[in-house]
């Protein structure tokens, strides 16, 4: 009967001995920030209204050297923030409706606009609403290209803007 006590209690302190190796290896873990900006130019010609603009990104997720670095280490990848902000632009317009959309060979998701004020400045939050930015997260740990794309109708022609994408990111990384 002895011998099955000191057998439990061997088993019981492997235990707790694995499950604090656990805890002591997830708490080195190091949560880096890797920053992904993307900068697309529209032409909108003079013409009818509600003119039709569209423009498209590649990402190729080893751009960042922090990425590249840590890439067989990354246990996580998380989106903190996901903006599109509008650096200049020839006179302010509207967007009609439009879509910003990021996908790649496996995966999709996108954001809808409607009646989008468009100045300097200006900034479109593109939220979490739906899940995107797990859709996002998992292309970011896939390690393949992914393409951004930002199409709609404006209100009126004869304008020209740029767009700069804005995507925040925390990857941890196991250092050991």
């Amino acid at each position: 009967m002895k011998k099955y006590q000191y057998l439990f209690i061997g088993i019981f302190f492997t235990g707790i001995l694995f499950s604090a190796c656990n805890k002591i290896k997830e708490s080195i873990n190091v949560k880096i920030g890797v920053n992904y900006e993307t900068s697309m130019n529209f032409d909108i010609p003079d013409g009818s209204r509600n003119m039709f603009f569209s423009n498209s990104k590649e990402i190729d997720p080893f751009s960042s050297s922090t990425y590249k670095k840590y890439e067989d280490k990354i246990r996580k990848i998380e989106i903190v923030s996901l903006s599109a902000e509008i650096t200049s632009i020839s006179k302010e317009i509207d967007i009609v409706s439009g879509t910003v959309s990021v996908f790649n060979d496996n995966r999709t998701t996108q954001w809808t606009l409607k009646n989008v004020p468009l100045a300097v400045g200006n900034t479109i939050e593109l939220n979490n609403d739906d899940g995107q930015w797990n859709t996002i997260s998992d292309m970011l740990s896939d390690k393949k290209i992914f393409t951004e794309k930002v199409e709609g109708e404006s209100s009126e022609g004869g304008v020209t803007f740029t767009l700069k994408v804005k995507m925040k990111t925390k990857i941890t990384v196991e250092p050991l």
